[in-house]
């Protein structure tokens, strides 16, 4: 199940996510203004230098990864193991 975080920050920024199963999903719904929100904290301390590279990106992917299953998975001890999968970025433009 995929869902798309429309941010402009500094940054325009649309992604999906590829979680476990479909109920994670709905999960990701009823959080989706907290997990906006901190997308946009952590956006806000990027420079647009650091993500204009693949690895600046890939970096990225992983912190918003991280972040998701935080605010989904808040006990889990290894924040790479939660139910989001993988972050995927569908448009990703710095201005």
């Amino acid at each position: 199940a995929g869902r798309e975080f429309p941010t402009d920050v500094k940054e325009q920024l649309m992604l999906s996510i590829e979680v476990e199963d479909a109920h994670v999903g709905d999960k990701v719904k009823a959080y989706t203004p907290k997990i906006r929100n901190d997308i946009m904290l952590l956006l806000s301390g990027k420079k647009a230098s650091d993500l204009a590279p693949k690895e600046g990106k890939e970096k990225l992917a992983s912190e918003i990864r991280e972040l998701i299953n935080g605010i989904l998975a808040p006990g889990s001890k290894n924040k790479s193991d939660g139910p989001v999968m993988e972050v995927l970025f569908t448009s990703f433009i710095i201005q």
